[in-house]
Protein backbone atom coordinates (compact mmCIF):
# COMPACT_ATOMS: atom_id res chain seq x y z
CA UNK A 1 0.00 0.00 0.00
CA UNK A 2 0.93 3.27 -1.18
CA UNK A 3 1.15 5.93 1.87
CA UNK A 4 -1.15 9.44 1.10
CA UNK A 5 1.01 12.33 0.69
CA UNK A 6 0.06 14.80 3.03
CA UNK A 7 -0.68 18.20 0.60
CA UNK A 8 -1.95 21.18 1.88
CA UNK A 9 -4.96 21.83 -0.06
CA UNK A 10 -4.40 25.97 -0.06
CA UNK A 11 -0.47 25.51 -1.10
CA UNK A 12 -1.68 22.82 -4.00
CA UNK A 13 -4.21 25.27 -5.61
CA UNK A 14 -1.51 28.04 -5.25
CA UNK A 15 0.83 26.43 -6.74
CA UNK A 16 -1.99 25.34 -9.77
CA UNK A 17 -2.27 28.82 -10.48
CA UNK A 18 0.80 29.98 -10.72
CA UNK A 19 1.54 27.48 -13.34
CA UNK A 20 -0.81 28.89 -15.20
CA UNK A 21 0.24 32.49 -15.14
CA UNK A 22 3.39 31.42 -16.06
CA UNK A 23 2.18 29.75 -19.16
CA UNK A 24 -0.71 32.35 -19.89
CA UNK A 25 2.54 35.18 -19.27
CA UNK A 26 4.75 33.31 -21.74
CA UNK A 27 1.86 33.08 -24.16
CA UNK A 28 1.11 36.35 -23.53
CA UNK A 29 5.14 37.43 -24.11
CA UNK A 30 5.06 35.13 -27.47
CA UNK A 31 2.32 36.87 -28.89
CA UNK A 32 3.51 40.58 -28.25
CA UNK A 33 6.57 39.44 -29.94
CA UNK A 34 4.83 38.12 -32.76
CA UNK A 35 2.82 41.36 -33.22
CA UNK A 36 5.84 43.83 -32.94
CA UNK A 37 7.41 41.58 -35.58
CA UNK A 38 4.59 41.48 -38.04
CA UNK A 39 3.45 44.77 -36.91
CA UNK A 40 7.09 46.86 -38.15
CA UNK A 41 7.69 43.92 -40.75
CA UNK A 42 4.68 45.27 -43.00
CA UNK A 43 5.19 48.68 -42.08
CA UNK A 44 2.51 48.99 -39.96
CA UNK A 45 3.03 51.63 -37.10
CA UNK A 46 2.73 49.54 -33.79
CA UNK A 47 2.50 53.22 -32.14
CA UNK A 48 4.37 54.97 -28.90
CA UNK A 49 3.42 53.64 -25.36
CA UNK A 50 0.69 55.32 -24.18
CA UNK A 51 -0.83 55.72 -27.52
CA UNK A 52 -2.89 54.09 -29.68
CA UNK A 53 -2.13 52.24 -32.75
CA UNK A 54 -4.41 49.80 -34.73
CA UNK A 55 -2.45 46.77 -35.70
CA UNK A 56 -3.65 43.88 -38.14
CA UNK A 57 -3.72 40.52 -36.70
CA UNK A 58 -0.83 38.72 -39.18
CA UNK A 59 -2.40 36.43 -41.82
CA UNK A 60 -5.58 38.33 -41.79
CA UNK A 61 -4.39 40.87 -44.30
CA UNK A 62 -7.59 40.85 -46.81
CA UNK A 63 -7.84 37.06 -47.66
CA UNK A 64 -4.18 36.36 -47.86
CA UNK A 65 -4.03 32.73 -46.92
CA UNK A 66 -0.99 31.46 -45.11
CA UNK A 67 -2.47 27.97 -45.37
CA UNK A 68 -2.15 27.29 -49.17
CA UNK A 69 1.19 28.56 -49.03
CA UNK A 70 1.77 25.42 -46.48
CA UNK A 71 0.27 22.96 -48.65
CA UNK A 72 2.10 24.07 -51.89
CA UNK A 73 5.69 24.60 -50.74
CA UNK A 74 8.72 23.52 -48.70
CA UNK A 75 8.49 24.96 -45.17
CA UNK A 76 10.92 27.08 -45.85
CA UNK A 77 9.81 28.60 -49.09
CA UNK A 78 6.76 28.73 -48.03
CA UNK A 79 8.24 31.02 -45.12
CA UNK A 80 10.06 33.16 -47.57
CA UNK A 81 7.17 33.57 -49.69
CA UNK A 82 5.33 34.47 -47.11
CA UNK A 83 7.53 37.32 -45.95
CA UNK A 84 7.73 38.86 -49.36
CA UNK A 85 4.12 38.94 -50.06
CA UNK A 86 3.85 40.84 -46.69
CA UNK A 87 6.73 43.06 -47.90
CA UNK A 88 4.89 44.01 -51.34
CA UNK A 89 1.58 44.48 -49.43
CA UNK A 90 3.08 47.05 -47.25
CA UNK A 91 4.45 48.87 -50.14
CA UNK A 92 1.47 47.89 -52.70
CA UNK A 93 -1.55 46.98 -50.92
CA UNK A 94 -3.73 50.12 -52.41
CA UNK A 95 -2.43 48.87 -55.67
CA UNK A 96 -2.59 44.62 -55.55
CA UNK A 97 -5.57 43.33 -56.48
CA UNK A 98 -4.21 39.42 -56.89
CA UNK A 99 -1.46 37.58 -56.06
CA UNK A 100 -1.17 34.06 -57.60
CA UNK A 101 1.07 31.13 -57.46
CA UNK A 102 1.39 29.09 -60.87
CA UNK A 103 3.82 27.05 -62.63
CA UNK A 104 5.40 23.53 -61.34
CA UNK A 105 5.30 25.34 -57.55
CA UNK A 106 2.00 24.45 -58.17
CA UNK A 107 1.31 22.23 -60.56
CA UNK A 108 4.56 19.78 -58.89
CA UNK A 109 5.40 18.78 -62.77
CA UNK A 110 9.17 18.53 -63.36
CA UNK A 111 9.56 20.40 -59.79
CA UNK A 112 12.84 20.02 -57.70
CA UNK A 113 14.47 21.45 -54.94
CA UNK A 114 15.80 24.33 -57.71
CA UNK A 115 12.67 25.41 -59.13
CA UNK A 116 11.59 28.73 -59.48
CA UNK A 117 8.55 30.11 -57.31
CA UNK A 118 6.64 31.63 -59.94
CA UNK A 119 4.72 33.92 -58.75
CA UNK A 120 1.97 36.59 -60.52
CA UNK A 121 0.68 40.06 -59.47
CA UNK A 122 -2.19 41.51 -60.88
CA UNK A 123 -1.98 45.33 -60.05
CA UNK A 124 -4.46 47.84 -60.76
CA UNK A 125 -3.10 50.54 -62.90
CA UNK A 126 -6.13 52.87 -64.18
CA UNK A 127 -5.58 55.41 -62.14
CA UNK A 128 -1.82 55.63 -63.20
CA UNK A 129 -1.36 58.04 -66.10
CA UNK A 130 2.19 58.74 -65.36
CA UNK A 131 3.20 56.36 -67.49
CA UNK A 132 2.40 53.80 -70.50
CA UNK A 133 1.31 50.40 -69.98
CA UNK A 134 4.91 48.96 -71.06
CA UNK A 135 7.12 51.78 -68.68
CA UNK A 136 4.28 50.40 -65.88
CA UNK A 137 5.21 46.74 -66.86
CA UNK A 138 8.85 47.30 -66.92
CA UNK A 139 8.94 49.16 -63.37
CA UNK A 140 6.49 46.47 -61.66
CA UNK A 141 8.64 43.54 -62.73
CA UNK A 142 12.02 45.67 -61.53
CA UNK A 143 10.32 46.49 -58.51
CA UNK A 144 8.93 43.09 -57.72
CA UNK A 145 12.37 41.12 -58.73
CA UNK A 146 14.17 44.08 -56.16
CA UNK A 147 12.02 43.15 -53.25
CA UNK A 148 12.22 39.17 -54.10
CA UNK A 149 16.36 39.10 -53.62
CA UNK A 150 15.74 40.14 -50.31
CA UNK A 151 13.82 37.12 -49.27
CA UNK A 152 14.98 34.06 -51.75
CA UNK A 153 16.41 33.98 -55.20
CA UNK A 154 14.11 31.68 -56.20
CA UNK A 155 11.34 33.57 -56.35
CA UNK A 156 10.41 34.81 -59.87
CA UNK A 157 7.73 37.39 -60.27
CA UNK A 158 6.07 38.94 -62.93
CA UNK A 159 3.47 41.54 -63.01
CA UNK A 160 0.16 42.44 -64.77
CA UNK A 161 -1.43 45.63 -64.69
CA UNK A 162 -5.11 45.33 -64.24
CA UNK A 163 -6.31 46.91 -67.72
CA UNK A 164 -4.10 44.47 -69.08
CA UNK A 165 -5.96 41.49 -67.43
CA UNK A 166 -8.88 42.21 -68.62
CA UNK A 167 -7.87 43.05 -71.86
CA UNK A 168 -6.78 39.23 -72.31
CA UNK A 169 -9.61 38.25 -71.55
CA UNK A 170 -11.66 39.92 -73.94
CA UNK A 171 -9.10 38.44 -76.39
CA UNK A 172 -7.18 35.53 -74.75
CA UNK A 173 -3.83 35.32 -74.08
CA UNK A 174 -1.60 32.50 -73.86
CA UNK A 175 0.04 33.41 -70.63
CA UNK A 176 -3.21 34.78 -68.80
CA UNK A 177 -4.93 31.52 -69.76
CA UNK A 178 -2.01 29.55 -68.05
CA UNK A 179 -2.47 31.51 -65.20
CA UNK A 180 -6.29 30.60 -64.82
CA UNK A 181 -5.82 27.36 -65.57
CA UNK A 182 -3.08 26.04 -63.10
CA UNK A 183 -3.32 29.37 -61.13
CA UNK A 184 -4.17 29.20 -57.22
CA UNK A 185 -4.66 32.71 -55.43
CA UNK A 186 -3.41 32.90 -52.06
CA UNK A 187 -4.65 36.48 -52.22
CA UNK A 188 -7.48 38.24 -54.05
CA UNK A 189 -10.04 40.72 -53.37
CA UNK A 190 -12.42 39.56 -56.04
CA UNK A 191 -11.00 40.13 -59.54
CA UNK A 192 -9.05 36.63 -59.96
CA UNK A 193 -10.97 33.73 -58.47
CA UNK A 194 -14.26 34.73 -60.37
CA UNK A 195 -12.42 34.88 -63.84
CA UNK A 196 -11.00 31.59 -63.17
CA UNK A 197 -14.27 30.17 -62.65
CA UNK A 198 -15.50 31.14 -65.89
CA UNK A 199 -12.52 29.77 -67.34
CA UNK A 200 -13.03 26.73 -65.66
CA UNK A 201 -16.92 26.30 -66.65
CA UNK A 202 -16.37 27.32 -70.19
CA UNK A 203 -17.14 30.91 -70.37
CA UNK A 204 -14.50 32.25 -71.98
CA UNK A 205 -14.65 31.66 -75.65
CA UNK A 206 -11.63 32.67 -78.03
CA UNK A 207 -12.88 35.73 -80.34
CA UNK A 208 -12.16 35.89 -84.23
CA UNK A 209 -9.96 38.99 -83.37
CA UNK A 210 -8.21 36.87 -80.73
CA UNK A 211 -7.73 34.55 -83.43
CA UNK A 212 -6.62 36.63 -86.01
CA UNK A 213 -4.02 38.58 -83.69
CA UNK A 214 -2.08 35.32 -83.15
CA UNK A 215 -2.15 34.83 -86.69
CA UNK A 216 -0.72 38.34 -87.35
CA UNK A 217 1.62 37.78 -84.49
CA UNK A 218 3.00 34.26 -85.95
CA UNK A 219 3.61 36.13 -89.25
CA UNK A 220 5.32 39.39 -87.70
CA UNK A 221 7.37 36.22 -85.59
CA UNK A 222 7.98 34.58 -88.96
CA UNK A 223 9.85 38.26 -90.89
CA UNK A 224 11.36 39.11 -87.40
CA UNK A 225 13.61 35.51 -87.53
CA UNK A 226 14.17 36.18 -91.35
CA UNK A 227 15.34 40.07 -90.45
CA UNK A 228 17.43 38.34 -87.67
CA UNK A 229 18.94 36.15 -89.90
CA UNK A 230 19.73 38.36 -92.99
CA UNK A 231 20.81 41.39 -91.13
CA UNK A 232 22.19 40.64 -88.01
CA UNK A 233 23.63 37.39 -88.05
CA UNK A 234 25.34 38.33 -91.03
CA UNK A 235 26.37 41.99 -89.55
CA UNK A 236 28.55 39.64 -86.92
CA UNK A 237 30.28 37.56 -88.97
CA UNK A 238 31.11 40.36 -90.53
CA UNK A 239 32.39 41.92 -87.77
CA UNK A 240 33.80 38.99 -86.66
CA UNK A 241 36.09 38.43 -90.40
CA UNK A 242 36.99 42.63 -90.02
CA UNK A 243 37.92 42.12 -86.48
CA UNK A 244 40.43 39.55 -86.35
CA UNK A 245 41.85 40.93 -89.58
CA UNK A 246 42.44 44.22 -87.93
CA UNK A 247 44.22 42.56 -84.54
CA UNK A 248 46.48 40.61 -86.79
CA UNK A 249 47.69 43.23 -89.14
CA UNK A 250 47.82 45.81 -85.44
CA UNK A 251 50.07 42.63 -84.10
CA UNK A 252 52.40 43.27 -87.34
CA UNK A 253 52.68 46.89 -85.82
CA UNK A 254 50.42 48.03 -88.58
CA UNK A 255 47.14 50.87 -88.10
CA UNK A 256 43.58 48.86 -88.22
CA UNK A 257 42.46 49.76 -92.05
CA UNK A 258 38.86 50.62 -92.38
CA UNK A 259 36.70 47.46 -93.41
CA UNK A 260 36.62 47.82 -96.94
CA UNK A 261 40.48 47.51 -96.53
CA UNK A 262 40.78 44.61 -94.44
CA UNK A 263 41.60 42.14 -97.21
CA UNK A 264 43.51 44.49 -99.17
CA UNK A 265 46.08 44.83 -96.45
CA UNK A 266 46.33 41.11 -95.48
CA UNK A 267 46.73 40.29 -98.74
CA UNK A 268 50.07 42.68 -98.91
CA UNK A 269 51.24 42.25 -95.44
CA UNK A 270 49.73 38.54 -93.82
CA UNK A 271 50.29 36.79 -97.32
CA UNK A 272 52.54 38.25 -99.59
CA UNK A 273 55.12 39.46 -96.84
CA UNK A 274 54.66 37.78 -93.60
CA UNK A 275 53.70 34.63 -95.71
CA UNK A 276 51.08 33.73 -92.48
CA UNK A 277 48.15 33.41 -94.18
CA UNK A 278 47.20 32.08 -97.71
CA UNK A 279 45.33 33.81 -100.27
CA UNK A 280 42.57 31.47 -99.67
CA UNK A 281 41.83 32.55 -96.18
CA UNK A 282 42.29 36.32 -97.62
CA UNK A 283 39.47 35.35 -99.94
CA UNK A 284 37.44 33.98 -97.01
CA UNK A 285 37.67 37.46 -95.50
CA UNK A 286 36.52 39.01 -98.83
CA UNK A 287 33.78 36.44 -99.87
CA UNK A 288 32.12 37.21 -96.05
CA UNK A 289 32.67 41.31 -96.81
CA UNK A 290 31.16 41.17 -99.90
CA UNK A 291 28.36 38.93 -98.77
CA UNK A 292 27.35 41.10 -95.63
CA UNK A 293 27.48 44.67 -97.76
CA UNK A 294 25.22 43.00 -100.71
CA UNK A 295 22.41 41.70 -97.73
CA UNK A 296 22.92 45.47 -96.46
CA UNK A 297 22.59 47.24 -99.43
CA UNK A 298 19.41 45.22 -100.31
CA UNK A 299 20.99 43.32 -102.92
CA UNK A 300 20.33 39.99 -101.46
CA UNK A 301 16.91 40.16 -99.52
CA UNK A 302 17.09 36.39 -97.63
CA UNK A 303 19.44 34.51 -96.11
CA UNK A 304 18.62 30.84 -96.00
CA UNK A 305 19.81 28.41 -92.71
CA UNK A 306 22.12 26.72 -95.14
CA UNK A 307 23.85 29.52 -96.11
CA UNK A 308 24.36 31.62 -92.95
CA UNK A 309 25.53 27.74 -91.60
CA UNK A 310 28.65 27.75 -94.73
CA UNK A 311 29.37 31.78 -94.32
CA UNK A 312 29.89 30.78 -90.40
CA UNK A 313 32.14 27.84 -90.84
CA UNK A 314 34.60 29.85 -93.12
CA UNK A 315 34.62 32.62 -90.84
CA UNK A 316 35.39 30.50 -87.92
CA UNK A 317 37.94 29.25 -89.59
CA UNK A 318 39.70 32.41 -90.32
CA UNK A 319 39.38 33.78 -87.28
CA UNK A 320 40.79 30.74 -85.62
CA UNK A 321 43.48 30.53 -87.82
CA UNK A 322 44.60 34.27 -87.36
CA UNK A 323 44.21 33.61 -83.38
CA UNK A 324 46.57 31.04 -83.72
CA UNK A 325 49.20 33.05 -85.65
CA UNK A 326 48.84 35.71 -83.09
CA UNK A 327 48.98 33.56 -80.40
CA UNK A 328 52.70 32.16 -82.20
CA UNK A 329 54.23 35.30 -82.81
CA UNK A 330 53.47 36.48 -78.77
CA UNK A 331 54.87 32.95 -77.55
CA UNK A 332 58.16 34.09 -79.86
CA UNK A 333 58.77 37.53 -78.19
CA UNK A 334 57.62 36.00 -75.24
CA UNK A 335 54.69 37.99 -74.29
CA UNK A 336 51.37 36.50 -73.01
CA UNK A 337 48.69 35.27 -75.90
CA UNK A 338 45.47 36.84 -75.96
CA UNK A 339 43.27 36.45 -73.12
CA UNK A 340 39.95 35.32 -73.97
CA UNK A 341 37.39 34.78 -71.90
CA UNK A 342 36.23 31.43 -72.73
CA UNK A 343 32.38 31.17 -70.85
CA UNK A 344 31.43 33.74 -72.69
CA UNK A 345 33.02 32.76 -76.12
CA UNK A 346 31.20 29.86 -75.51
CA UNK A 347 27.63 31.41 -74.46
CA UNK A 348 27.90 33.50 -77.67
CA UNK A 349 28.82 30.42 -79.58
CA UNK A 350 25.75 28.59 -78.36
CA UNK A 351 23.67 31.23 -79.43
CA UNK A 352 24.88 31.20 -82.50
CA UNK A 353 24.72 27.86 -83.04
CA UNK A 354 20.71 27.77 -83.00
CA UNK A 355 21.13 29.39 -86.40
CA UNK A 356 22.95 26.85 -87.67
CA UNK A 357 21.94 24.49 -90.46
CA UNK A 358 23.77 20.67 -90.01
CA UNK A 359 25.65 20.28 -93.23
Amino acid sequence: MHQTENVNPVEGALNKLFSTIDALSAKIDELNERVDYMGSFVGIDVGEEGKEAHIEPPGQLAGLSFDILSKILQPKDANDIRAYFLRVLSLFRKYIKSIIIFGSSKTKTGINSTSDIDVAFIVDDTDIQRFTLEQLKERLFTKMAEIAKDFSEKIHAQAYPLSEFWASIIKPNPVILTLLRDGIAVYDTGYFVPIQMLYKTGNIIPTKESIDANIENAEGLIMLADNVLSTKLSMDLYNSVVAAGQALLMEYGYLPPVPKEVSKDLMVIAVEKEKALTKEDVDKVSDVVTWFKKIDHGEIKEVSGEEYSKKRKITKEVVDKILKIISDLREKKGIPKPAIDKEIAKEMEKKDSQYSVPQ
